[in-house]
């Protein structure tokens, strides 16, 4: 295993920040930890580091114990072998390209052999004559590139990366996304990376660690993630939802957007529904079996229609949709509403 955890717990004085947290990182593998802000991502990022001393539990590295408290066991960051990409890249900006890079070889490394994988990255990335530039004639993603090749340069065993693309824009971030990941897929190097984007998560991840509140609610493949969320708060994550509250009656919960299979709850207990806006259906015209609204807001997003409604029967009840149409559309127009087949995540409620 590249990176081991077991039962973490961490507190900034009276806070907890980490919750019995255990996680184990397969040679090759590339993890995103993935919740919103102050859920527990970085501090776990920065325990792996070494930036941080591990209160309690335990941290193997290529399968060598590296922190125990239990044990007194501490070993410095420079001594575990970790390259880490910060949010603000932390270039050095008196040095340039080529010594940024070079910054962290090792001097009983092959140093002509690294600096030919270098020369070869940058010209991948279309850097090639940037070596003798100065971070601050860079363009962002051009910043973060050499971020990610002084941080790959000296062969560590592990990528660390907090929030490596939040500063770029978005079709910039798509592109060195890309990159980022070829380039660590090439080199075979494990990584875990911090985000707050599910979607960044499940285009760059082999797996995706969910916390909130300092635990960990779910620890599984992408697809299972998405298809397969373990609570309301991992089903909700991609997108704009719907969420009801209602009671479980005769293995049903009813909401308003019809009523659907809560058998794994108990009469009577409460069940928490969400139903992403992608599976709300509108039409255009009336159908009895469908759900009387109206149109609060439309966008155009492109290839797809953003809908704000409100329900007939429910005036209280917003209703987000999201169709893969171009709808030409005005506030107040009436539409009808079903949901697609077993769309609906059903938990209970806790």
């Amino acid at each position: 295993m590249s990176i081991v955890l077991r039962k973490v717990n961490h507190f900034y004085g009276e806070q907890q920040a980490l919750k019995d947290v255990s996680i184990e990182v397969e040679e090759n593998q590339i993890v995103a930890l993935l919740g919103p802000s102050g859920c527990g991502k970085t501090t776990l990022l920065r325990l792996v580091a070494g930036l941080e001393r591990l209160q309690s539990g335990e941290l193997y590295l290529q399968d060598k114990l590296v922190a125990a408290p239990a044990q007194a066991i501490h070993l410095a960051p420079e001594q575990r072998a970790i390259g880490m990409m910060f949010q603000d890249y932390a270039l050095f900006p008196h040095m340039s390209v080529k010594t940024n890079i070079e910054y962290g070889l090792r001097k009983q490394q092959d140093l002509p052999k690294r600096r030919q994988w270098i020369e070869e990255s940058l010209n991948n990335m279309g850097m090639q004559g940037l070596l003798g530039r100065f971070p601050h004639t860079l363009s962002g993603g051009q910043q973060q590139r050499v971020a990610l090749l002084r941080a790959l340069a000296p062969e560590p065993n592990t990528m660390l990366l907090d929030e490596p693309f939040s500063a770029l824009d978005e079709h910039l971030r798509q592109q060195v996304r890309e990159e980022t990941l070829d380039v660590l897929k090439k080199t075979k190097t494990p990584a875990v990376m911090v985000t707050h984007d599910p979607l960044e998560a499940m285009f760059i991840a082999d797996r995706i660690v969910v916390m909130e509140q300092g635990e960990i609610v779910q620890n599984a493949s992408p697809q299972e993630i998405y298809n397969q969320p373990a609570n309301a708060f991992v089903a909700a994550l991609f997108g704009p939802s719907n969420r009801f509250v209602a009671p479980v009656e005769q293995g049903a919960v009813s909401t308003a957007l019809g009523a659907f299979s809560a058998n794994q709850i108990n009469d009577g207990e409460l069940a928490e529904v969400i139903v992403r806006a992608k599976d709300v259906v509108v039409h255009q015209l009336e159908n009895s079996q469908q759900i009387e609204a109206s149109i609060i807001s439309v966008h155009s997003m492109g290839n797809e229609t953003h809908f704000r409604l409100q329900l007939a029967e429910l005036p209280e009840q917003v209703i987000h949709a999201r169709m893969r149409d171009h709808w030409q559309a005005s506030p107040g127009t009436k539409v009808w509403l079903s949901v697609n087949g077993d769309a609906a995540f059903v938990f209970p409620k806790v």
